[in-house]
C-alpha cells in the first residue's frame, strides 16, 4: 500500500479508530479458544483485548462493537509501535448486514511494506463469527493498520466485536511450545521396586529406554528406495511413518483401462512392514483434472461411474487392513472433476465405499492452502470446515484432516489460529505434506522448516506429521532432506535435531527411600532394567498419553 493510499485508509475510517500502544501481555500464556458455530451473541474479547486500547485515554476497549458501512478497508484498528521480533495473535468476532454471507478477511497494512492477510472468516448476518489468526513483521513498524476486507465487493455492513491483538515475545511463544509438548506428547512415570515378599529396595539402579515412539514422524517415499539399502537404512533410523508419493494414486496403478499395475506399491509395502513403519494411504481419488488417468477424463455417466467404483474395489480390496489412512478424494476444495460429472453428492459416495470396503481405516480429506496462508480463497479455515460438515451431516464416515503444509514463508501465529478453529472439530489433524519452497536456499529453507515442525508437534490437536520428502536423484518436489549420497542437507539436520529432542534418552539412577525412581518421558515404549545386589530383571511399558502418573511395579 502507498503512501497516499495509507493515508485516505486513515481518513476512510476516522469513525472506527482505535488508538494503541504496545503493552507487554500480562502474562506470557496463550488462549488455544476457538469457535466454528455462528453465535447469537460474540463471547468476550481473548486477553481482554490484548493491547488494544480506546482513545488517547489507553482505557481498554470496552466490550461493545463499532459498526461501519463496508468499504474496502472498514472498519479497521489503528495500531503503533509493532515489532519485528514479536508474534501477534488477533481475533475478534464479525457480523454482517446487507447479504446472508460473505468470506470476511482481516488485513494488516504497515508504514514499511503492503498489505497481507492474517486471518479470514466465513461471516453470516444475523449472527457472529469468529476469526482467528495473526502475524510476524518483516520489519518494525511506526504505525499501521487492521481492516476488513469482503471478498466479493458488495455493500454490506461489517459488525466488528470482542477485537483482540496479543504480543508475545520469542521467548514466551517457545516457552508456551515447551509446555504444551509437556502435557501433550510426555507422561510422568514412576518405577516401583520391591523384592518378591514386597518389600521395597532402596538403591536399586534403574535404567530407562525407549524403544519406540507414539507421536508419527514421517516421510514420503517413492520407488527409489526400492534396492537402495543406503537410503532404505537412513529411513528407517528415523522414521515411524511414511506416505508413498505416486504409486498408489490412479494415474500410476492403473495407466490403461483395465491394466492394473501395483508392483511399485507393493515393494514400497514390504519396505515399510520389514521395518515397522505405519503408512498412509495416498490416494483414492484426486479431483484435479490434470492427476486424472488419460482415459478416465473422457469418460461420462454410467461408464465413469463404474470406473470409480472399480477403482476403488479393487484398490480396497487388495490393500485391506494396512494402510492406517486414506486420502479418499484429494484438493476437493480447489477441483471438482468427479463432483462436476457424478453429482455434487459424489465425494460423499467415495467415504461411503471407502468406509465399506476397509472399514478400520480412519479417512481423511486432504487439502493444500489451509494452513499454509489466509489468501487462497478455496481453501480458507472455515470452507475446510463447511465442507467437513457438509460431508459428515450427509452421513459420510470421515474421521481425519489433513493438511498438506506446503510452505514459503511460514505464519506461525496464523498457523497456530487455524489450528484452534479445527481443532474445535474434534478430528485428528495431520499435517499431511509438509515442504518449504525452493525458492529459499537450504539454510532458510531449514530454519522456516524448524519453525514449522515446532509449531506442528506442540499444538495438541495435531495427531501426526508427515514430510513431502520423497528423494529421487534429480532431487525432491520442493525440499529434500539429503542428497542422492544420504548426506543431510541443512533440513535434514534440522529433522534429526528435532528427532533428538523429541525422544526419552537413555536415563540412569537409582530408588529412594520409598523404593521408587521417577522420571518424565515422551509417549511410547519403554524398556526397564533394574539391577539389585545380583539380582536384575527387565520389564516393558507402554506410556500412552494421559494425565496421572503412570505406575510401573518391578519385582527384584
Amino acid at each position: 500500500m502507498g503512501i497516499a493510499l495509507f493515508l485516505e485508509v486513515l481518513l476512510l475510517i476516522e469513525l472506527l479508530t482505535f488508538m494503541l500502544c504496545i503493552a507487554a501481555p500480562s502474562n506470557g500464556w496463550y488462549d488455544y479458544t476457538a469457535y466454528t458455530e455462528c453465535k447469537s451473541e460474540p463471547e468476550p474479547a481473548l486477553y481482554n483485548g490484548g493491547i488494544l486500547k480506546y482513545g488517547d485515554s489507553g482505557d481498554e476497549v470496552p466490550f461493545t462493537y463499532q459498526t461501519t458501512e463496508t468499504g474496502v478497508y472498514s472498519p479497521a484498528f489503528v495500531v503503533y509501535g509493532l515489532n519485528q521480533s514479536t508474534k501477534y495473535t488477533f481475533s475478534c468476532w464479525i457480523k454482517l448486514e446487507g447479504t446472508y454471507s460473505s468470506l470476511i478477511t482481516a488485513r494488516l497494512s504497515t508504514d514499511t511494506s503492503g498489505n497481507r492477510c492474517i486471518g479470514t472468516v466465513l461471516a453470516q448476518s444475523g449472527c457472529w463469527s469468529f476469526l482467528k489468526g495473526g502475524f510476524v513483521l518483516d520489519s518494525s513498524s511506526q504505525s499501521a493498520v487492521i481492516f476488513f476486507h469482503n471478498a466479493d465487493r458488495n455493500a454490506l455492513k461489517i459488525s466488528v466485536a470482542g477485537g483482540s491483538l496479543q504480543p508475545f515475545s520469542t521467548e514466551q511463544w517457545s516457552m508456551h511450545q515447551q509446555d504444551s509438548i509437556r502435557k501433550r506428547r510426555k507422561r510422568a512415570v514412576t518405577v516401583h521396586v520391591a523384592d518378591s515378599r514386597g518389600n521395597r529396595l532402596i538403591n536399586a539402579s534403574v535404567t530407562v529406554q525407549q524403544i519406540s515412539k507414539e507421536f508419527p514422524l514421517g516421510s514420503a517415499i517413492a520407488d527409489t528406495i526400492v534396492g537402495n539399502p543406503a537410503y532404505q537404512s537412513w529411513f528407517a533410523e528415523r522414521f515411524n511413518a511414511a506416505v508413498f508419493e505416486n504409486e498408489l494414486k490412479w494415474y500410476a496403478t492403473e495407466p490403461v483401462a483395465g491394466l492394473m499395475n501395483y508392483d511399485s506399491a507393493d515393494q514400497l509395502l514390504d519396505f515399510v512392514r520389514a521395518n515397522r513403519i505405519m503408512v498412509r494411504g495416498h490416494n483414492i481419488f484426486w479431483e484435479n483434472q490434470e492427476t486424472t488417468p488419460s482415459w478416465v477424463r473422457n469418460l461420462t455417466g454410467d461408464d465413469l461411474r463404474n470406473a470409480v467404483k472399480n477403482r476403488i474395489t479393487n484398490l480396497m480390496t487388495r490393500y485391506k487392513g494396512e494402510f492406517a489412512h486414506w486420502d479418499v478424494n484429494n484438493e476437493m476444495l480447489h477441483y471438482n472433476f468427479y463432483e462436476q460429472r457424478l453429482g455434487p453428492n459424489a465425494s460423499l459416495e467415495f467415504f461411503d465405499t471407502a468406509q465399506d470396503a476397509d472399514p478400520l481405516a480412519t479417512l481423511f480429506m486432504n487439502e493444500y492452502n489451509v494452513i499454509e496462508t489466509c489468501d487462497d480463497t478455496f481453501s480458507t479455515v472455515d470452507t475446510y470446515v463447511t465442507r467437513l460438515k457438509e460431508l459428515k451431516n450427509g452421513g459420510a464416515i470421515l474421521e481425519g484432516i489433513g493438511l498438506e503444509g506446503h510452505f514459503s514463508r511460514p505464519n506461525i501465529p496464523l498457523m497456530r489460529g487455524i489450528l484452534d478453529k479445527l481443532a474445535t472439530l474434534n478430528l485428528p489433524i495431520w499435517f499431511t505434506e509438509i515442504d518449504i519452497s525452493n525458492s529459499f536456499d537450504a539454510h532458510t529453507q531449514a530454519q522456516y522448516l524448524e519453525e514449522v515442525l515446532r509449531e506442528a508437534y506442540s499444538h495438541p490437536s495435531v495427531s501426526g506429521i508427515m514430510l513431502w520428502t520423497a528423494m529421487h536423484q534429480n532431487g525432491c518436489y520442493q525440499m529434500c532432506l539429503t542428497d542422492w549420497n544420504m548426506r543431510n542437507l541443512p533440513t535434514g539436520d534440522t529433522v534429526d535435531m528435532l528427532l533428538q529432542e523429541w525422544v526419552t534418552n537413555q536415563l540412569t539412577g537409582v530408588t529412594d527411600i520409598h523404593g521408587s525412581y521417577s522420571f518424565l518421558g515422551f509417549l511410547g515404549e519403554y524398556k526397564v532394567t533394574v539391577n539389585y545386589a545380583n539380582r536384575s530383571t527387565v520389564a516393558f511399558m507402554s506410556l500412552p498419553q494421559g494425565a496421572e502418573t503412570r505406575q510401573l511395579n518391578v519385582q527384584v
